[in-house]
């Protein structure tokens, strides 16, 4: 059935409706559900079968957007080794989910390459995206007060390194937490002068990473603050250097506070400063045995080093070396383990293809990270530093290829492309 000329318009006219608001609700809303146990799942799913509709429905025109060439090159880098590695998979059954769930990213995105926030919307969504960074601060540090969140969560207890702050997003409440961190710094830019109180929010959030236990999210944390740091002095003038080097400090300082004043966490910090001359035992003890995982890792990939054992495979792979090692733990083993270490998932994974495909991936949004600063573009440069976050190459928390990472990366990497490349249309 062919398609009718004013069902087009209407649709593309409900978006330049929706354009026209203050604040972009759609994206408001599709952060904070990321914050209900990475509810954002079910958005990404609805997302991509409404796609395949409106591909049927606009006879392929629903592709034709601003910024589907980019959207699809960044995608290829991750599917392209994906389908190539599925030759030599040891678990073809995940392989061919995860290559089917990058489809699924890929159709999602092209909604949310249309319903990327405008510059005149950015700096009131920014706010919204602000505040609601501060409630998960708070609900996390509550937690950590009372052993229990405002969303009702329990104090995660048991582990033999103490106990850790999840709020209401699970283990990782941390790294998510530090990969969203560039909505606070964009807002401080933006209003840091005329709302002061915001500064408060800095310290506030370092706090409640530090009270994650995860030493990852707090490097990068600092590694957020430094690339926003870097950004600001690169796009603006010398009158805002002063900026990015308060924000440097004062999460430096959140960071340190619970450290002071928390036995577990500055017990766990000068157990990995003590094991720097320790023994191999003392030092995978100490790093939760990543040493033992990265080696193992290193030996799959080492023996298929062109495409891999295929996307989530590692964890199959593994399993034989961990279980002849004399320091991984025998009752870890009963758990599917990534390796831990974002840039060798994916050499493990899809091999030297995949590492490959994964550094035009990164170059790319550099790029255009770079090239949206100069422009002054901040929704683009600030949804392109979280994507570069989450797929951070020395990620040692969620999986690359796993669907919280994959949730917020690929949506994230839709509304800066839809922004910047409907901004030279």
């Amino acid at each position: 059935m062919p398609t009718l000329p004013h069902q087009e318009s209407s649709l593309e006219n409900w978006f330049q409706r929706s354009r026209g608001l203050h604040s972009a609700w759609w994206v408001i809303g599709w952060v904070a559900l990321f914050g209900v146990l990475s509810a954002t799942q079910l958005v990404i799913w609805l997302a991509a079968v409404s796609s395949i509709g409106l591909l049927v429905f606009t006879r392929g025109q629903w592709m034709n957007t601003p910024g589907a060439g980019a959207y699809g090159l960044l995608l290829a880098c991750f599917l392209f080794p994906g389908l190539v590695s599925l030759a030599d998979a040891v678990d073809l059954n995940r392989a061919v989910s995860t290559n089917a769930r990058l489809l699924a990213y890929g159709l999602a995105g092209l909604l949310f390459l249309r319903i990327g926030p405008t510059e005149q919307q950015w700096p009131l969504t920014v706010l919204w995206l602000t505040a609601l960074l501060v409630v998960w601060s708070i609900d996390g540090i509550v937690q950590e007060w009372r052993g229990i969140s405002l969303s009702g969560y329990p104090l995660f207890t048991g582990l033999p390194e103490g106990h850790k702050v999840t709020g209401s997003m699970g283990l990782d409440y941390g790294p998510k937490l530090a990969v969203l961190s560039p909505f606070l710094f964009e807002a401080l830019r933006l209003h840091g002068r005329r709302l002061p109180l915001l500064w408060l929010a800095v310290p506030l959030l370092a706090v409640a990473v530090s009270l994650s236990a995860s030493r990852y999210s707090a490097m990068l944390l600092l590694v957020s603050a430094g690339v926003c740091a870097v950004l600001w002095v690169r796009g603006r003038t010398s009158r805002s250097y002063w900026t990015p080097v308060l924000v440097v400090l004062l999460s430096l300082s959140g960071l340190l506070i619970p450290i002071a004043l928390a036995p577990h966490l500055a017990e766990r910090l000068a157990l990995l400063g003590g094991s720097l001359n320790a023994s191999q035992e003392e030092l995978n003890i100490a790093l939760a045995f990543r040493p033992e995982l990265w080696k193992a890792n290193w030996l799959v990939f080492s023996d298929h080093w062109i495409n891999g054992v295929g996307l989530r495979g590692s964890a199959a792979a593994v399993n034989p070396i961990l279980a002849s090692s004399a320091l991984f733990p025998e009752a870890m083993l009963t758990r599917p383990w990534h390796p831990h270490l974002g840039v060798l998932e994916i050499a493990t994974d899809s091999g030297l293809i995949g590492v490959m495909c994964y550094l035009v991936f990164v170059a790319l949004i550099i790029k255009w990270m770079r090239t949206a600063n100069r422009a002054q573009q901040g929704a683009v440069t600030t949804f392109l530093t979280i994507a570069l976050l989450a797929m951070f190459p020395l990620s040692s928390a969620l999986s690359m290829y796993s669907f919280p990472t994959g949730s917020l990366t690929w949506p994230a990497l839709a509304l800066a492309l839809g922004v910047y490349f409907r901004g030279k249309a």
